[in-house]
């Protein structure tokens, strides 16, 4: 859980996966349709590319056949083929750059909007959901997105519009070829669509048991030496291996699926091929005298054949992304509840601002918490706080009092009153909160203090661990600051971990400071040192601490001594007591 939280209201999820993707793809439309345009012109390069070709080898056989003939146009094509065939691939290149770079900033947002929009949600809420599914929503759901942006979106432009100057090409040559080529092209789509019915519902079961999958491996990862004491291993690893299994199948008629459906298409684009290629032959012998066959050359014939595997091409390649298509809408149903519009527009992870000079005030009136609000923990809380000042709050478990901490940061929200800073919610401000169980990155000392403080120098660091106690800890090995440290922390006990969490807030401390139980887990001595911590912090901020321990009372001008009973709190004497 992040000690920096920047917490803001939340509008109405998106309604469908199909709804994530248009919005996702309009806010890269500028890109994608630069790709679109630049496909188009290398379609038309393709056309002059095998015009060009077919004009050479028609000027070839005339050479050879007519002495007469000039050979400065064959020379003049060929250099004008070269500079179409090097436009092309230009053409194709600033495409594929141009909807991969827009595929990189789509994904990019979308992890930023699903960073904050996991910052605004219920605590509890994310608590109910496996670490491993969020994990595979922010890699492999996201990634899904990938192809549908880079490959998919222009590819369903493409398809409409590079067959249709295709098209217009070969009418021009010869209108019957063409009604063939248009006859034979509706056959295709219509035929993918009954092969590929189930290919969304095959996908959209694949990304829930991937995720349920990465969920049940984590957990018995988790619970290992559990398993290995029950002696129960073999009978996990049946569990394990039987749930992949059922994975590798419901994968596999995914397959079968795309497999099929590309032999429908190449089965029907080679029939019209060849219908093409017999109306030519024939036309070509003289076997066919009616309609524009007669008018049929050499020239024309070849070109009209060079076009028609092309006239299916745009075919084929949608056929290929149709499946970037179906992954993309799978993975966004699983991500659509969770997002919405405002999740894209707000910055993911704020970082603290400077602390401003000017006594700043904080204003809870009639606050309510709880997760319904039928049942409210606690009800009808208020206090006015100014910088300088502390509010501590205490009560036995089960009272609420990390519901209110958690209320008054943006991780649930609260079921009555307001909260304000400066006469604005305390929504639209960055504060920090330093949770019971704090959170460490597999890195150093020194990444774990940055990260909330990215421009601390190594002495300002040192600093605020010698205020801990902890500077040794780091001063008795040569990497210092740099010495590594494991997401678990292991190596160091649960008190230090409270107090490097501490120095990361004492580093960047913002205009309100929650704090849940600062002093657990910790010796007297340890205890001393972050109270004379918090002492010199007090002046430049607010302190709001949930603590048991009578030795921080030292800190608070108002108290809040939580009852069971949801009564009207009054402050009495610079405290706040319930019933």
């Amino acid at each position: 859980m992040p000690d920096m939280i920047s917490a803001a209201g939340n509008t109405a999820s998106f309604s469908s996966g199909t709804e994530l993707l248009r919005f996702v793809s309009y806010r890269q439309r500028g890109k994608l349709r630069l790709a679109v345009l630049c496909g188009v012109l290398a379609c038309l390069g393709l056309i002059g590319q095998w015009y060009l070709l077919c004009y050479l080898l028609y000027q070839g056989l005339l050479l050879a056949s007519d002495a007469t003939a000039a050979p400065g146009l064959a020379a003049k094509a060929l250099i004008a083929l070269l500079l179409v065939m090097l436009l092309r691939l230009v053409l194709l290149r600033a495409q594929e750059l141009l909807a991969g770079a827009a595929a990189v900033a789509g994904r990019e947002a979308l992890r930023k909007a699903l960073l904050q929009s996991w910052q605004h949600r219920a605590v509890h809420q994310l608590q109910q959901q496996s670490p491993a599914a969020l994990a595979s929503q922010w890699l492999e759901d996201v990634e899904a997105f990938d192809g549908y942006l880079a490959r998919y979106w222009p590819q369903q432009y493409l398809t409409v519009l590079a067959p249709l100057f295709i098209l217009l090409a070969v009418c021009s040559m010869d209108w019957l070829a063409a009604l063939l080529l248009l006859v034979s092209a509706p056959l295709i789509p219509l035929f993918m669509a009954l092969v590929g019915l189930g290919a969304e519902q095959l996908n959209q079961r694949h990304f829930l048991l991937r995720q349920r999958l990465a969920g049940h491996f984590l957990d018995r990862i988790r619970h290992l030496a559990t398993i290995q004491r029950l002696q129960a291993v073999a009978e996990t690893h049946a569990e394990v291996a039987n749930r992949s299994d059922q994975y590798r199948r419901v994968l596999m008629r995914t397959l079968k699926v795309a497999f099929l459906s590309s032999a429908v298409l190449e089965f029907f684009a080679s029939v019209a091929i060849a219908s093409v290629a017999l109306y030519i032959g024939f036309g070509l012998l003289g076997a066919i005298n009616w309609g524009p066959a007669p008018a049929l050359s050499l020239l024309s014939g070849l070109f009209i054949l060079m076009l028609a595997p092309e006239f299916f091409q745009p075919l084929r390649s949608f056929a290929q992304f149709y499946h970037d298509r179906a992954a993309a809408l799978a993975a966004a149903n699983q991500l659509a509840p969770q997002l919405s519009e405002a999740d894209f527009h707000a910055p993911a992870q704020p970082m603290p601002a400077a602390i401003v000079p000017e006594v700043q005030q904080l204003h809870i009136n009639n606050l309510a918490v709880g997760y319904t609000p039928a049942q409210p923990l606690q009800s009808r809380l208020s206090a006015n706080l100014t910088t300088g000042q502390c509010l501590l709050i205490s009560g036995a478990s089960g009272r609420g009092k990390t519901t209110i901490l958690q209320s008054l940061c943006g991780l649930l929200p609260p079921l009555a009153g307001s909260v304000l800073l400066n006469n604005q919610s305390l929504a639209q401000h960055t504060l920090a909160y330093l949770p019971q169980q704090p959170w460490l990155i597999n890195g150093s000392w020194a990444d774990n203090l940055r990260l909330l403080a990215p421009a601390a120098s190594e002495a300002q660091m040192l600093a605020v661990l010698s205020r801990l106690g902890l500077a040794e800890l780091v001063t008795e090995t040569a990497a210092g600051l740099y010495r590594q440290i494991s997401e678990q922390g292991r190596g160091l006990s649960g008190g230090q971990l409270q107090r490097l969490a501490l120095a990361r807030v004492l580093l960047a401390p913002t205009a309100v400071v929650l704090l849940d139980e600062p002093t657990a887990s910790l010796d007297g001595h340890s205890r001393d040192l972050v109270l004379s911590a918090l002492q010199q912090l007090k002046p430049q901020v607010m302190l709001i601490l949930v603590s048991h321990d009578p030795a921080l009372q030292v800190l608070a001008d108002q108290h809040w001594q939580l009852a069971e009973t949801q009564l009207a709190s009054e402050i009495v004497a610079g405290q706040v007591v319930n019933g």
